[in-house]
């Protein structure tokens, strides 16, 4: 396997907690929105105030989130010991290949969880139903176009 450029990987990841910020930035600002009035939802009042938690929970946890995939990457990034140290575990052809099967045996997993939902859930709600045949058929489809995709690059 290719060597990583650790300080692009570094750079990417902060960019990515940039998003995860932004993403929780909007949740936050549309419950805000949402609850004095600026868009109306007529929803119960019970169910409303779940939604409004639920999203300000959601959002502030992802910027949480974001601002610490920041942290310790730019840490990395100023101290050239630890970024040597991060570099070398991510370069570790045991830890890519653990990382690897992780992702494999998670994807199968997730397979039979959902087959097990489709099973169960017919007898009790068909929209539940209905709902985990979309999930498991979107996955489906973007498991065979990355496959087509690495066949393709690889």
């Amino acid at each position: 396997m290719n060597s990583i450029d650790i300080a692009k990987r570094c750079r990417t990841r902060m960019k990515v907690g940039a998003g995860f910020m932004i993403l929780g930035a909007a949740a936050v600002a549309m419950v805000f929105l949402l609850k004095d009035g600026i868009f109306v939802l007529d929803l119960n009042p019970d169910v409303g105030e779940f939604i409004f938690e639920y999203y300000t929970g959601l959002g502030a946890a992802l910027m949480a989130a974001g601002a610490a995939l920041i942290i310790k990457n730019r840490r990395y990034l100023k101290n050239p010991q630890l970024l040597k140290k991060r570099e070398v575990a991510e370069n570790d052809e045991r830890n890519r290949l653990i990382g690897l099967r992780c992702w494999a045996y998670t994807g199968y997993a997730m397979f039979l969880v959902l087959y097990i939902g489709i099973l169960i859930s017919g007898f009790i709600s068909i929209t539940v139903l209905a709902v985990l045949q979309a999930v498991i058929a979107i996955y489906a489809l973007i498991l065979l176009a990355f496959r087509i995709l690495l066949n393709r690059c690889m």
